[in-house]
């Protein structure tokens, strides 16, 4: 079994090395950048601390610069008004990324909002979601909750100062717009620490480095096991997501004079809606809502 797995492993590599060698990147209209090494391109200077890195890259070969990391091409910008040109001046020119394999494994088939492939679908969702849930009068029709978490929170500091008992204020304040999110999606908060835990693992996993995003030929491989990692978090939120919506089909069905503003209620109507561009189904809604909470948990961490 050993010998075989060395066998696969080299015939990979020798792979990797022809293709490094002998089908460069023909575009000549290239950025400057460190010139790398085959197979493995420039991944042997960044370290630890990627970003203190790249800083140190931009200062000899500019804002915009192009590095090989493994076999990917990448461009690297660095100062705010290039990235102006690439987010803003260029945004659509731009706008697609290369999804990573873990979040391959959480996109529910590349439908999930935070990784699609820019487009028409793309556009689509983005349009329910600013219709239905980020309207400023959406918002602020859940000011009344958001107060009521502040203040349980303040309440919790209050408490723990008084005992002189030591505070995870990151945690907490991460919990707090986890249970206002998830009042303003499903319309009641959640006490559930594997759900949590599954989000904050999915959030580390998709921005983890992983060999086989810079080696798409050892991807089948897992070998960091990244993507079985990310299949067990997929599970435990797409259990949640399908018991969430069962319960508010079961209510719709008990209630359908009483009309619902909360946004799985106005996406599930949206899957009879013959107004749709994109026909979606009960797949879209938790891709849509899983991304949602990404990207709360995301936007906390940064």
């Amino acid at each position: 079994m050993a010998l075989v797995l060395a066998s696969i492993v080299t015939l990979i590599l020798l792979s990797c090395l022809l293709h490094s060698l002998f089908f460069k990147i023909k575009t000549k209209n290239l950025p400057p950048g460190p010139k790398g090494f085959p197979i493995i391109g420039s991944l042997h200077l960044l370290k630890n601390l990627v970003h203190r890195d790249l800083h140190k890259l931009s200062q000899t070969y500019g804002p915009i610069m192009h590095m090989k990391l493994g076999l990917q091409s990448t461009i690297v910008v660095s100062s705010p008004n290039a990235a102006k040109l690439f987010l803003k001046t260029h945004d659509p020119i731009f706008a697609n990324r290369p999804v990573p394999q873990t979040s391959n494994q959480m996109s529910y088939d590349h439908k999930n909002i935070a990784f699609v492939q820019f487009g028409p679908y793309w556009q689509s969702m983005r349009k329910i979601c600013s219709s239905h849930l980020l309207t400023s009068s959406k918002v602020n029709s859940f000011s009344s909750i958001r107060r009521q978490e502040l203040g349980l929170l303040i309440h919790h500091l209050k408490e723990a100062a008084r005992n002189h008992a030591i505070v995870d204020l990151s945690s907490k304040i991460s919990s707090l717009t986890f249970d206002v999110i998830c009042v303003m999606l499903f319309g009641k908060k959640f006490v559930d620490k594997e759900l949590t835990a599954a989000i904050r693992e999915g959030t580390s996993l998709s921005g983890a480095p992983n060999l086989g995003d810079f080696f798409p030929f050892i991807a089948f491989l897992d070998l960091q096991g990244l993507g079985r990692r990310a299949k067990a978090v997929n599970k435990v939120v797409d259990g949640f997501l399908d018991m969430i919506i069962e319960e508010r089909l079961e209510f719709k069905d008990k209630n359908k004079t009483e009309s619902s503003e909360l946004f799985v209620d106005v996406m599930l109507d949206l899957i009879r809606s013959e107004e749709m561009e994109h026909q979606i189904d009960r797949s879209n809604i938790k891709a849509v809502i899983f991304a949602l909470e990404w990207v709360r948990e995301n936007d906390w961490g940064a």
